[in-house]
């Protein structure tokens, strides 16, 4: 053991984050559904409606049969 009664291993509960940036870092590194960031879900979103966009376009065309 070191210092006032803590043990090197185990140390203790967390005191959380003490700076802004720290504070910054986990919220950019926040992740849900699994294990995919926040920005990854948003920019499959963004995919997503692009494409929607190209086949909207392709069917009004002819290019692509209308379902």
């Amino acid at each position: 053991m070191r210092g006032p009664g803590r043990c090197q291993l185990h140390g203790g509960r967390s005191t959380g984050l003490r700076t802004a940036e720290g504070r910054v870092r986990v919220i950019a590194a926040n992740t849900k559904h699994w294990r995919q960031s926040k920005a990854y879900i948003e920019k499959g979103k963004a995919i997503r409606k692009e494409l929607k966009q190209i086949i909207l376009e392709y069917q009004r065309g002819g290019l692509l049969p209308e379902k």
